[in-house]
Protein backbone atom coordinates (compact mmCIF):
# COMPACT_ATOMS: atom_id res chain seq x y z
CA UNK A 1 0.00 0.00 0.00
CA UNK A 2 1.25 3.49 -0.86
CA UNK A 3 1.75 6.25 1.68
CA UNK A 4 -1.39 8.34 2.09
CA UNK A 5 -1.78 11.97 3.05
CA UNK A 6 -4.82 12.39 5.26
CA UNK A 7 -6.38 14.60 7.88
CA UNK A 8 -5.36 13.75 11.42
CA UNK A 9 -7.53 11.77 13.81
CA UNK A 10 -7.76 11.70 17.59
CA UNK A 11 -5.77 8.47 17.69
CA UNK A 12 -2.86 10.27 15.96
CA UNK A 13 -2.40 12.84 18.71
CA UNK A 14 0.30 11.10 20.77
CA UNK A 15 2.30 10.12 17.70
CA UNK A 16 2.15 13.69 16.38
CA UNK A 17 3.31 14.98 19.77
CA UNK A 18 6.27 12.59 19.46
CA UNK A 19 6.99 13.87 15.94
CA UNK A 20 6.84 17.40 17.32
CA UNK A 21 9.35 16.47 20.01
CA UNK A 22 11.70 15.05 17.35
CA UNK A 23 11.37 18.19 15.27
CA UNK A 24 12.00 20.37 18.33
CA UNK A 25 15.19 18.48 19.23
CA UNK A 26 16.56 18.89 15.70
CA UNK A 27 15.66 22.54 15.31
CA UNK A 28 16.88 25.96 16.27
CA UNK A 29 14.25 25.85 19.03
CA UNK A 30 15.99 23.05 20.95
CA UNK A 31 17.25 25.57 23.51
CA UNK A 32 13.63 26.05 24.64
CA UNK A 33 11.57 23.55 26.63
CA UNK A 34 9.11 21.30 24.80
CA UNK A 35 5.68 21.30 26.44
CA UNK A 36 3.95 18.08 25.41
CA UNK A 37 0.63 19.17 26.94
CA UNK A 38 0.62 22.44 25.00
CA UNK A 39 1.42 20.65 21.74
CA UNK A 40 -1.26 18.04 22.48
CA UNK A 41 -3.84 20.79 23.03
CA UNK A 42 -2.83 22.58 19.83
CA UNK A 43 -2.92 19.40 17.79
CA UNK A 44 -6.38 18.60 19.13
CA UNK A 45 -7.49 21.85 17.47
CA UNK A 46 -6.32 20.44 14.14
CA UNK A 47 -8.68 17.52 14.66
CA UNK A 48 -11.66 19.45 16.02
CA UNK A 49 -11.47 22.79 14.13
CA UNK A 50 -10.34 21.99 10.57
CA UNK A 51 -11.92 25.17 9.21
CA UNK A 52 -9.33 27.22 11.13
CA UNK A 53 -6.47 24.77 11.68
CA UNK A 54 -5.41 22.81 8.61
CA UNK A 55 -3.39 19.73 9.35
CA UNK A 56 -2.34 16.63 7.46
CA UNK A 57 -0.25 13.59 8.25
CA UNK A 58 1.70 11.26 6.00
CA UNK A 59 0.59 7.72 6.85
CA UNK A 60 2.87 4.90 5.71
CA UNK A 61 0.79 1.82 6.49
CA UNK A 62 0.03 2.97 10.02
CA UNK A 63 3.35 4.73 10.65
CA UNK A 64 3.15 8.52 10.67
CA UNK A 65 6.08 9.69 8.57
CA UNK A 66 5.41 13.42 8.63
CA UNK A 67 3.02 16.24 9.32
CA UNK A 68 2.07 19.73 8.31
CA UNK A 69 -0.08 22.17 10.21
CA UNK A 70 -1.13 25.75 9.83
CA UNK A 71 -4.02 28.11 10.20
CA UNK A 72 -6.29 30.56 8.42
CA UNK A 73 -6.60 34.14 9.59
CA UNK A 74 -7.54 37.55 8.26
CA UNK A 75 -4.87 39.92 7.09
CA UNK A 76 -4.52 42.65 9.69
CA UNK A 77 -5.51 45.30 7.12
CA UNK A 78 -8.56 43.66 5.52
CA UNK A 79 -11.04 40.81 5.85
CA UNK A 80 -9.42 38.60 3.22
CA UNK A 81 -7.89 35.31 4.36
CA UNK A 82 -4.29 34.18 4.47
CA UNK A 83 -3.05 30.65 5.23
CA UNK A 84 0.16 30.33 7.25
CA UNK A 85 2.09 27.28 8.34
CA UNK A 86 3.15 26.46 11.89
CA UNK A 87 4.90 23.18 11.32
CA UNK A 88 6.20 21.01 8.52
CA UNK A 89 8.15 17.96 9.59
CA UNK A 90 9.13 14.76 7.84
CA UNK A 91 10.78 11.98 9.82
CA UNK A 92 14.44 11.82 8.69
CA UNK A 93 13.89 8.24 7.43
CA UNK A 94 11.36 9.58 4.91
CA UNK A 95 13.22 12.65 3.69
CA UNK A 96 14.44 12.94 0.13
CA UNK A 97 11.26 11.57 -1.39
CA UNK A 98 7.91 13.16 -2.12
CA UNK A 99 6.46 13.17 1.41
CA UNK A 100 7.01 16.88 2.09
CA UNK A 101 5.71 17.84 -1.35
CA UNK A 102 2.56 15.79 -0.86
CA UNK A 103 1.95 17.31 2.58
CA UNK A 104 2.44 20.80 1.16
CA UNK A 105 0.04 20.15 -1.70
CA UNK A 106 -2.64 18.97 0.74
CA UNK A 107 -2.14 22.07 2.89
CA UNK A 108 -2.30 24.32 -0.17
CA UNK A 109 -5.54 22.68 -1.32
CA UNK A 110 -7.01 23.11 2.19
CA UNK A 111 -6.05 26.81 2.07
CA UNK A 112 -7.81 27.24 -1.28
CA UNK A 113 -10.92 25.51 0.09
CA UNK A 114 -10.93 27.89 3.07
CA UNK A 115 -10.89 30.90 0.75
CA UNK A 116 -7.32 32.01 1.39
CA UNK A 117 -5.91 34.60 -1.01
CA UNK A 118 -2.31 33.73 -0.21
CA UNK A 119 -0.17 30.97 1.24
CA UNK A 120 2.71 31.98 3.53
CA UNK A 121 5.27 29.34 4.48
CA UNK A 122 8.30 29.91 6.65
CA UNK A 123 11.58 28.16 7.31
CA UNK A 124 12.48 29.08 10.88
CA UNK A 125 13.83 25.81 12.32
CA UNK A 126 17.24 26.16 10.64
CA UNK A 127 16.92 22.57 9.36
CA UNK A 128 17.49 21.99 5.64
CA UNK A 129 16.71 25.64 4.91
CA UNK A 130 18.18 25.68 1.39
CA UNK A 131 16.46 22.51 0.22
CA UNK A 132 13.17 23.56 1.80
CA UNK A 133 13.41 26.91 0.03
CA UNK A 134 14.08 25.16 -3.27
CA UNK A 135 11.03 22.96 -2.70
CA UNK A 136 8.83 25.99 -2.04
CA UNK A 137 10.16 27.72 -5.16
CA UNK A 138 9.57 24.57 -7.22
CA UNK A 139 5.96 24.80 -6.06
CA UNK A 140 5.75 28.26 -7.61
CA UNK A 141 6.29 30.24 -4.42
CA UNK A 142 8.44 33.37 -4.25
CA UNK A 143 11.04 34.07 -1.57
CA UNK A 144 9.96 37.30 0.11
CA UNK A 145 11.89 38.92 2.93
CA UNK A 146 13.59 36.99 5.67
CA UNK A 147 13.49 36.10 9.32
CA UNK A 148 15.89 37.73 11.78
CA UNK A 149 16.29 36.32 15.27
CA UNK A 150 18.06 37.24 18.47
CA UNK A 151 17.94 35.31 21.70
CA UNK A 152 16.99 37.49 24.63
CA UNK A 153 17.63 37.13 28.31
CA UNK A 154 16.29 38.64 31.53
CA UNK A 155 19.50 40.63 32.09
CA UNK A 156 18.63 42.75 29.06
CA UNK A 157 15.26 43.66 30.57
CA UNK A 158 16.94 44.93 33.73
CA UNK A 159 19.29 47.19 31.77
Amino acid sequence: MEMTIRVPRHEDIEVVVDLGASMHQESAYAFLPFDRDKVRKLFTSYVTSPEIYGGFVADDNGILAGMIGGYISDYFFCDEKVACDMVLFVDPRYRGGRTALRLLRAFRQWAVEQGAQELCLGVSTNVNTASTGRLYEAMGMTHVGGLYKARLNSKEAAA
